[in-house]
């Protein structure tokens, strides 16, 4: 690709601060940012590609400390990328998630998460679409829709206890499964009013993480 950290002109800068609110400065950030991560198989030249693959955001600094970090870069080409490659606009959409502007291209910005996901969920034909990103998600709704996909390991739209056993494994390592079982058991029934062998829907996840103030904790310097 090109030897400059200069936003390209093929970037419309419009249309991605329409759909993210992002500033045109945060985008130029944001691209400067993707620059240095697209190398080669080496883990030099940058801007080699014109895009992310997996081995780009491995690269990132402490990621390898993550136990989760595999799983993380999974979900991201799942929810954000297509074919195993992440292009500067599907960058910023996901980059985006940990802003704290709001869309200039919804029409519900002061609708709540709650009315948000649970509008989304009664349109929905399946759960796994309930937890597609939509234009009308406020900041709160994407934040919390990330969070819920980086549990549902199976990606069909529910947490079971075995997508709870998979995520205690990938954090703690050494852990059988009797033992995984009995905190996944415990973990479901907190957002399931003690029903441990049921399933946490994205509607459930919200109502009891309603408490939390997401802006703050999944913020990024880079975006305020």
């Amino acid at each position: 690709m090109g030897t400059s950290t200069s936003l390209p002109s093929t970037v419309d800068v419009n249309e991605i601060s329409t759909n993210t609110g992002l500033s045109k400065k945060q985008i130029c950030s944001l691209w400067t940012r993707f620059y240095e991560l697209d190398r080669d198989a080496r883990g030099e030249s940058k801007g080699y590609k014109g895009y992310l693959d997996a081995d780009d955001l491995g690269r990132v600094r402490k990621f390898d400390e993550n136990p989760i970090a595999f799983r993380l870069i999974k979900v991201i080409f799942n929810d954000f990328g297509s074919d195993g490659k992440l292009t500067f606009n599907q960058f910023v959409d996901f980059m985006s998630t940990f802003a704290q502007r709001k869309r200039t291209g919804s029409h519900h910005e002061q609708r709540s998460s709650v009315q948000t996901i649970t509008t989304t969920t009664t349109a929905a034909k399946t759960d796994f679409e309930s937890i597609k990103y939509s234009p009308d998600d406020t900041e709160r709704a994407r934040k919390i829709k990330f969070i819920f996909s980086m549990y549902d390991v199976d990606r069909n739209g529910r947490l079971s206890k075995e997508d709870i056993q998979e995520i205690l494994k990938m954090m703690v390592g050494k852990i059988n499964d009797d033992e995984a079982s009995i905190i996944a058991e415990k973990v479901i029934g907190e957002f399931t009013e003690d029903q441990p062998n049921s399933i946490v829907t994205l509607q459930n996840f919200e109502k009891t993480l309603h408490t939390l103030d997401f802006n703050e904790k999944m913020s990024l310097k880079l975006l305020k």
